[in-house]
């Protein structure tokens, strides 16, 4: 009988009530009574692994995980190099979907993965983190980071110094969380010296949040989610003209790759403080994305303040033009399709248009392009 046959039909042993497994670390651990049977090559293996998590079969690719583990105990150095990591990946996956898996599981797995498989320390320091940060476990998140900040290993690369630069970036992360906490503990707090103990707090993380924020940004990249939390963080602390001015750095560094994300914010923040309409023009006209920029437009218009902006009416149709002359027409109709069933009688009425007409020609014609090619050349304005 074919090996992968023969593994798939054994049957499952009996399962347990109670929850949280674990998956063995090393190789000193029994392997599971798959490879007791037969040897397992690491490709077939790997197969029924990926089989078995393709139809979340989640304790059955355990199973399988566990067989893998023989690689570990293989003499071929390339197999054992590898292994580490395939696990680490596989494990975390597994775990993570497991129906009796618990947190603790999932940490446990990283604590013991990282280990064995020295050389991605770093990288698995920055899943585990992730995953306490999801979970709420902050407590647990600053002791993995804390260890990480301080870890060496073998010569230094520039993948190392990539991953220290993300660690110190999470590190920045979790205190601006713990900024937040104290700031909403503060304020549901009547006790007058709690108060002042969060507020003291509060300042201790919004400096060495703010700091950590801005030794980041000195490196080009993309730090979208992390530019997000350190504006909140001015924003919040009344710093406006500051964060504008780290969102406009962000936005025309030259040094950093292009990043369409990196407009939006800006434009977003200018929208929220007020900017006069000019200025906001004038940082939708500078988008170089122009599919992003159509989005941008759309949602303009979605509000009430905006519907007689000649300038972004004109804007949206020069838009759509060159969408049309360039094939880019499913970028319209991905915009239109959420608005086709309240647009029409939002903006496009009878009665807008003959006003329009009389007093705003331009205008009209420009609402009139655009309503024919979102609509098509049958469009007849709502009789509202």
């Amino acid at each position: 009988m074919d090996v992968a046959a023969e593994a798939m039909d054994v049957p499952a042993e009996e399962e347990e009530e109670e929850f949280g497994i674990t998956l063995p670390m090393g190789p000193g651990e029994t392997l599971g009574r798959h490879t007791k049977n037969c040897y397992m090559t690491a490709n077939r293996c790997l197969r029924l692994i990926h089989r078995a998590m393709r139809e979340n079969r989640w304790e059955r690719a355990a199973e399988f995980l566990i067989s893998y583990l023989q690689m570990l105990v293989t003499r071929n150095t390339a197999i054992y190099r590898e292994a580490p990591e395939i696990i680490w990946r596989l494990g975390t996956e597994i775990l993570l979907n497991h129906p009796k898996s618990t947190s603790e599981d999932v940490n446990a797995f990283h604590e013991a993965m990282k280990n064995i498989g020295v050389n991605n320390y770093l990288m698995m320091s920055l899943e585990q983190v992730y995953h306490l940060l999801c979970i709420g476990n902050n407590a647990e998140a600053r002791r993995v980071l804390s260890e990480s900040e301080s870890w060496v290993f073998g010569r230094h690369s520039i993948k190392q110094s990539m991953m220290q630069k993300l660690i110190r970036a999470h590190g920045a992360v979790l205190n601006y969380r713990s900024w937040v906490d104290r700031g909403a503990a503060a304020a549901q707090n009547e006790d007058f010296s709690t108060q002042c103990s969060a507020v003291q707090a509060m300042g201790t993380y919004h400096r060495l949040a703010a700091s950590a924020f801005q030794e980041m940004l000195q490196f080009p990249g993309v730090w979208d989610p992390f530019v997000l939390n350190y504006v909140h963080l001015l924003e919040s602390s009344g710093e406006k003209e500051k964060a504008e001015q780290v969102l406009t750095d962000y936005a025309y560094d030259t040094r950093n790759p292009v990043n369409p994300n990196a407009h939006v914010y800006l434009y977003e923040f200018m929208l929220r403080n007020g900017a006069p309409t000019d200025k906001l023009m004038k940082e939708l006209r500078s988008e170089e994305d122009q599919k992003l920029a159509l989005h941008v437009l759309f949602d303009l218009l979605d509000f009430s303040g905006w519907k007689q902006n000649a300038r972004s009416w004109r804007c949206l149709a020069m838009l759509l033009k060159k969408c049309l002359l360039r094939g880019h027409t499913s970028w319209m109709f991905e915009a239109w399709n959420s608005r086709k069933s309240w647009w029409p009688s939002y903006h496009f009425t009878k009665f807008d248009a003959k006003k329009d007409l009389r007093k705003r020609t331009r205008l009209a014609m420009n609402k009139a392009f655009v309503g024919g090619i979102l609509k098509g050349p049958g469009m007849s304005c709502r009789d509202v």
